[in-house]
């Protein structure tokens, strides 16, 4: 009785202690600057809403939340680390229509953030 407890316990521990590793290979977490991926911001000419997928620091396929991208300007969402193949999604509230591009994201650079601009495109 004693034994399977322990087994038990011992089972439990080691499937939380992997949930919590798959957890944060999954999540956001941070890169070092401008050395395993960027964070990307967009300027948008037709979307309200936008978010970014791709693969992060850790090799793992994520998307950011949706955000918003009100008037001019970039927007993005920091915490949120790509690199290579990346997606674009946006929506116009208007009419609910979705529009993607998709962008090159460098592993390294100088900086922090790579910047997409879809106003001067007209493709987001």
């Amino acid at each position: 009785m004693k034994l399977q407890r322990s087994i038990r316990t011992t089972i439990g521990v080691s499937a939380a202690a992997l949930a919590a590793a798959t957890g944060v290979m999954a999540s956001s977490g941070s890169a070092s600057a401008g050395s395993n991926g960027q964070q990307v911001r967009v300027s948008t000419y037709y979307s309200d809403y936008a978010r970014v997928c791709g693969v992060n620091q850790h090799g793992v396929h994520v998307c950011t939340p949706w955000f918003d991208t009100p008037g001019s300007g970039y927007h993005g969402q920091t915490g949120w680390w790509f690199k290579g193949r990346t997606t674009i999604e946006g929506v116009n509230a208007d009419n609910g229509q979705h529009r993607k591009v998709t962008i090159s994201v460098p592993v390294s650079q100088s900086g922090d953030w790579v910047s997409y601009n879809g106003r001067s495109s007209r493709t987001l």
